[in-house]
């Protein structure tokens, strides 16, 4: 049975060896398959499978800090493998997370038992985000429509989707009629073709700034087939499990960037100091604390959900949206102190800069973290 630590450890090799290609890599627009087959290899798969079963999962309490640590060190060799990495353990969380139901509970636990299984070898990712919803999954549009085979035939239009074309199955969100909450759905359409003949059209391959190779298309669905969680209580109940998790997961991707980012710059102002103008100086400081505070967030975060907080899901959801703010604001700073370097190509600064604003766009967008925050 492997460790987290000997994940972690192996996890470090394989962003060492990407470390020396950083420049490169900035520069994809696509996932590499051989990189996950890497990730993989190394253990993180486990992170979906229960500690009882070889797994790493543990709780949600025992077991945020340890996979944060995961996809901090994989960002320190490719930020776009990590992030889509993190999908991984935060989609499966939707299953582990939830061990009982009281509607149709042998159905829920004979399917979340093939799920987690599947979890060992399989990549799991989310394509939720609608156009419109704001990031929020229960304002959901998506129609699921009972099919003959006991399958739903989904039609809705889906955006965000990181990982598409490389996870195997992706989770989604969508309405049955009679229910007015969503429910939860997965599917497949890694090997599908994406021209709208089988009901799955790419109707916008990702552009973004930041995070560039993470392939988050946007799709339209038109009746496409799905399988619906065995219970309708699932998508409610995991929530506060759910948005602690992945707090913490994006927020450490986001770090491993400013790991990156930090070493680098010391790297560029080394033997400098003294020469430093007093707007570098106070520039340079105030980026420093910036991210010193970012670090107290995360901290204080994790202790939250470790200590069972009883509102450590709210306490996640504002480490995220301080620490996007912080690292974004100490990035800039950064890039003014380093000067030319940090608006060139040739150099990765740039680069880890857009990066950094993805957190602000990750779920739960800023707009609806401060939603929820506020209430």
């Amino acid at each position: 049975m492997v460790s987290t630590q000997e994940v972690i450890q192996a996890l470090q090799g394989v962003a060492e060896e990407f470390a020396t290609q950083t420049i490169e890599r900035q520069n994809r627009r696509e996932l590499d398959p051989a990189d996950f087959e890497k990730v993989a290899a190394a253990g993180f798969l486990l992170t979906g499978v229960p500690a009882e079963s070889g797994g790493l999962w543990s709780g949600v309490a025992a077991s945020s800090r340890d996979y944060a640590q995961m996809v901090r060190v994989l960002a320190h060799g490719d930020p776009c493998v990590a992030l889509v990495a993190a999908m991984h353990p935060a989609v499966t969380a939707f299953f582990l997370g939830v061990e009982t139901v009281d509607d149709h509970p042998e159905a829920w636990c004979q399917q979340r038992a093939e799920l987690l299984e599947l979890a060992r070898t399989r990549w799991w990712g989310t394509v939720t985000s609608e156009p419109g919803s704001g990031g929020d999954i229960l304002r959901t549009r998506t129609q699921g429509v009972l099919q003959a085979d006991g399958r739903y035939g989904l039609t809705g239009e889906k955006h965000f989707g990181s990982g598409s074309g490389h996870a195997d199955f992706m989770v989604t969100t969508g309405k049955v009629q009679g229910n007015e909450l969503p429910e939860l759905f997965y599917l497949e359409y890694k090997d599908e073709p994406w021209d709208g003949s089988t009901g799955c059209m790419l109707t916008v391959p990702w552009d973004g700034m930041g995070m560039a190779a993470t392939q988050s298309h946007a799709f339209r669905f038109d009746n496409y087939p799905a399988t619906k969680a065995a219970s309708s209580e699932v998508l409610m109940r995991v929530a506060p499990i759910s948005t602690q998790l992945s707090n913490m997961l994006f927020t450490g991707v986001v770090l491993g960037v400013t790991d990156n980012a930090l070493a680098f710059a010391r790297g560029k102002l080394a033997g400098k100091e003294a020469s430093m103008r007093s707007f570098e100086r106070v520039e340079w400081t105030r980026c420093q604390n910036e991210l010193w505070l970012a670090e107290q967030a995360f901290e204080g975060a994790l202790r939250a959900i470790e200590a069972e907080a009883p509102d450590a899901h709210i306490t996640a959801t504002r480490c995220k949206v301080v620490c996007a703010e912080l690292t974004e604001q100490a990035l800039a700073r950064m890039s003014k102190v380093v000067g030319g370097a940090s608006y060139s190509k040739a150099m990765p600064l740039a680069q880890w800069v857009e990066d950094v604003k993805a957190l602000g766009f990750l779920r739960p967008p800023l707009p609806l973290a401060y939603d929820q925050l506020m209430t």
